[in-house]
């Protein structure tokens, strides 16, 4: 029996650093994240920023929790609650046709939804594990838990530099700040309740605040771009179906995207998750793209972004970057040729594009 409760307790230990290293995964890549969660159409933008940082939010307290092996019966079973949650939410994502990863390790481990249901029902056997087998009355001193978030952090450190050649300091700043919320845990002033209150809500707001949602901070809709170059070249680009663009008539949205670029294929996945929620007319919607040698990065463009085909145009490289001024995307909405209003990837704002093409 002995035996089994040190096993369970090491168990339980594991899975909080599982959940560290999902929850600082997803954080590092929060730009992915969000739009995997706006892509589904059941949030709206602004709510996808914030359901993207409580997820990674509580998977950090969850992960304080099991390592510091406070509250047991609680922290299992709310554990066991959101793993449920989200094997639900991976049904739903299969059972509609998506095989993208579902951003469960962020972009460092991509797993489909088959394969993370797999993952969570075998976290779910472990949970039960340490439900009946972890010893309630012990808890690891303040050393050993800082050993396990300073092993989580450099294993994830090692991982970040060899593999995916980054370092992405922020992540870091997080890991530290649940470690300080895990040595706290482990000494007398949880049992106190606005403590322990405290203790959950800290890697919560932490994320709010080394992350903000683009919408506390990116609010103008006025993008520093070429107009004049715009106005005099766009509306009269042949798009590939050979027909000018005619920017004069009605409403339109132009979007300037390059193939290889992180942020164009994230814009081009909120654009097509708008239309698709707002039924927005897919006519008035036009891809511009410069002229790269490698035309297949056309193609992985739409596969990676998840972007329905809209009307394409194909300009010169340096007229591309002379219109954006190198800074791209650019979204542009036009009214009869007038430049209504105009976005790089942070400030998309969902209400303004919404109106503006409603009332066409």
């Amino acid at each position: 029996m002995k035996t089994l409760r040190v096993s369970a307790a090491v168990v339980k230990i594991l899975l909080g650093m599982l959940f560290l290293v999902s929850a600082v995964s997803k954080f590092i890549t929060i730009d992915t994240f969000e739009m995997y969660v706006y892509s589904f159409g059941i949030f709206p933008l602004t709510v996808s920023f914030y359901v993207a940082r409580l997820v990674i939010g509580l998977e950090l307290v969850l992960g304080a929790a099991l390592i510091s092996h406070r509250y047991h019966r609680f922290t299992i079973l709310t554990t066991l609650l959101f793993l449920l949650c989200f094997i639900v939410f991976l049904a739903y994502a299969h059972l509609v046709g998506r095989s993208d990863s579902c951003h469960c390790f962020g972009d460092l481990m991509p797993l489909d939804p088959i394969q993370s249901i797999l993952k969570n029902a075998i976290l779910i056997l472990l949970l039960v594990f340490t439900f009946f087998y972890a010893p309630q009355q012990w808890a690891p001193r303040w050393w050993l838990v800082s050993i396990v978030y300073l092993l989580t952090a450099g294993g994830l450190t090692l991982y970040m530099v060899e593999a995916r050649h980054l370092l992405h300091l922020l992540s870091l700043v997080m890991l530290l700040v649940t470690l300080a919320v895990g040595v706290l845990a482990s000494t007398a002033l949880y049992s106190k309740w606005y403590v322990a209150l405290l203790l959950a809500l800290t890697p919560v707001v932490t994320t709010f605040i080394l992350t903000p949602p683009d919408n506390w901070l990116f609010t103008e809709s006025d993008e520093r771009f070429d107009k004049q170059l715009f106005q005099s070249n766009v509306p009269t680009i042949e798009s590939a179906s050979l027909k000018p663009l005619q920017l004069d008539e009605g409403r339109h949205i132009v979007a300037f995207f390059s193939p290889n670029c992180k942020y164009c294929r994230l814009a081009a996945g909120k654009l097509t998750t708008l239309v698709k929620r707002y039924d927005i007319d897919t006519s008035r919607i036009v891809y511009v793209f410069p002229v790269v040698a490698d035309s297949s990065s056309y193609g992985r463009f739409y596969a990676e972004s998840r972007s329905d085909h809209f009307a394409e145009a194909f300009i010169d490289k340096e007229l591309f970057i002379r219109i954006t001024r190198a800074a791209f995307p650019l979204v542009v909405l036009v009214d009869e040729g007038n430049i209504a209003a105009s976005f790089a990837y942070r400030n998309i704002n969902e209400n303004t594009i919404k109106s503006f093409m409603s009332e066409q």
